[in-house]
């Protein structure tokens, strides 16, 4: 069975029920909601009747399309499972509840709220399950791809181990190496013969990806013939290039007249599209907040910090934005006035922080101000933190690579801080571990990593986060 023919087949196995479960578990949901459920308005009695299900129908299969299944495929994680199930069941309620007010002047939202969180429960719960199915009938060996590599250099038995990992979901079969050098191999590797062992065996064995780690300047004559064998048996063929002595990133090829480049970084959002979406999240999230939760919490900040020590209620410090343009962070102020606020990190034990301030920066609601900031465009609600102009002089010269985070605008929270790189840099392998983070998420940004950004970043308030001094 050639590689194609595998994935079909795996989507029919696995996508088809799955949609059809879940639009059992929404059509019961709703079932049960028409009859346990008050209605205060006699027009939301229309959705009693049978037509509306067609609606319900309709804008699941949107939904989906646009937010497609994927817990089964392999490094799909467990958090994204619970993203796209709350995305997927809260597109399909709007469609839904958007056509019938539409139609029928009808909106009961009490009545979608309840059914939006019994089938996201339902759903996600589902799903869980499936994928635990899906990983038990893999450790059976069954629906794996299988795979084999060429050349035993670094990179290729790095691979060899990625494959292994459970994060892949058990999705892999690692048939074994031809290599040249088989005492270079993990001990737990098969060797499956010297590289001129390679085409008979792809001839004649269920192989569906071949990685090669020949270098084809020094080899062309043999990466050619595999490439021309994988084609003819239908096997996907991946080249490995030796990367030993690189910088690890997301490189991307491209091709200036007949000549093949490699751009280091590939960055989502120099895209005009990505960054306008970026923007109009920004815009539309942080203008809600300020009209709605950022007055009311002002006002209760205000008094606090009146009461604990003299001085203005917001704090405004020079920070380095997009570019390595300066800008005026906003901070409810947490500290006492000071001499020290423009150079000096805050601690755990700060004596600078004042009672109430104490409490304001271990709820994260002193950068909640920064929300003027996205508005007016210095800052996005996600990405790199933005830090003082002094830190950006002095780790500009220390951590390699410092600069590049600010190839995107600064955010309320980023990568790095969900991941536990927040608070006071004591040492510069934080700070480098930080620079790390907030790379890969320039590398790696998209609307949904966002959405999991504000989610983990809720999730880190609500449960305390102690380095948040």
């Amino acid at each position: 069975m050639n590689y194609s023919t595998f994935r079909q087949k795996e989507r029919l196995l696995y996508v088809i029920p799955t949609m059809l479960v879940d639009l059992l578990i929404h059509i019961l949901v709703f079932e049960y909601l028409l009859r346990a459920f008050h209605f205060t308005d006699p027009q939301d009695l229309i959705l009693a009747r049978p037509r509306s299900l067609y609606f319900l129908v309709v804008g699941y299969l949107i939904s989906v399309l646009a937010i497609p299944i994927k817990f089964f495929e392999r490094g799909a994680g467990i958090r994204d499972l619970f993203v796209r199930a709350f995305l997927q069941t809260l597109a399909t309620l709007l469609i839904f509840a958007v056509s019938v007010q539409v139609l029928f002047a009808s909106f009961a939202g009490r009545f979608f709220l309840r059914e939006g969180i019994i089938a996201t429960i339902l759903i996600s719960a589902w799903h869980l399950f499936f994928r635990f199915l899906i990983i038990a009938f893999r450790r059976r060996g069954r629906n794996k791809v299988h795979v084999a590599l060429v050349g035993s250099s670094s990179n290729s038995i790095s691979l060899y181990n990625t494959l292994l990992d459970d994060r892949y979901l058990n999705a892999y079969k690692v048939l074994g190496f031809f290599t040249d050098d088989p005492g270079s191999l993990p001990g737990q590797a098969v060797c499956l013969g010297s590289v001129a062992d390679a085409g008979p065996y792809l001839s004649s064995n269920k192989v569906h990806e071949l990685y090669c780690g020949l270098n084809p300047a020094t080899d062309s004559l043999r990466v050619n013939e595999l490439i021309r064998i994988c084609e003819n048996n239908f096997i996907n063929f991946f080249y490995v290039p030796d990367m030993e002595g690189y910088l690890h990133r997301t490189m991307s090829f491209a091709e200036i007249g007949s000549t093949v480049i490699v751009k280091l970084r590939e960055e989502p959002l120099d895209n005009p599209a990505n960054a306008l979406i970026k923007r109009t999240f920004d815009v539309v999230v942080s203008g809600l907040l300020l009209i709605t939760v950022y007055p009311l919490v002002w006002l209760f900040v205000a008094i606090g910090t009146k009461i604990s020590s003299p001085g203005p209620i917001l704090f405004r410090q020079s920070r380095t934005g997009y570019r390595g343009k300066p800008f005026k962070m906003l901070k409810f102020r947490s500290m006492r006035v000071n001499s020290q606020a423009d150079t000096l990190q805050a601690t755990e034990d700060d004596p600078r922080k004042t009672a109430f301030g104490d409490f304001l920066r271990k709820t994260s609601i002193d950068e909640l101000p920064q929300l003027i900031n996205v508005f007016k465009g210095d800052m996005s609600l996600i990405g790199p933190r933005p830090h003082m102009e002094h830190h950006t002089e002095v780790y500009s010269k220390l951590v390699d690579e410092y600069l590049v985070r600010h190839m995107v605008k600064p955010g309320l929270t980023g990568w790095a801080q969900v991941n536990g790189c927040r608070g006071e840099t004591r040492e510069i392998s934080q700070m480098a571990d930080r620079v790390r983070h907030d790379i890969w998420y320039i590398e790696h940004w998209s609307v949904w990593l966002d959405i999991k950004i504000i989610f983990m970043t809720l999730g880190q308030i609500l449960g305390g986060d102690k380095q948040a001094y």
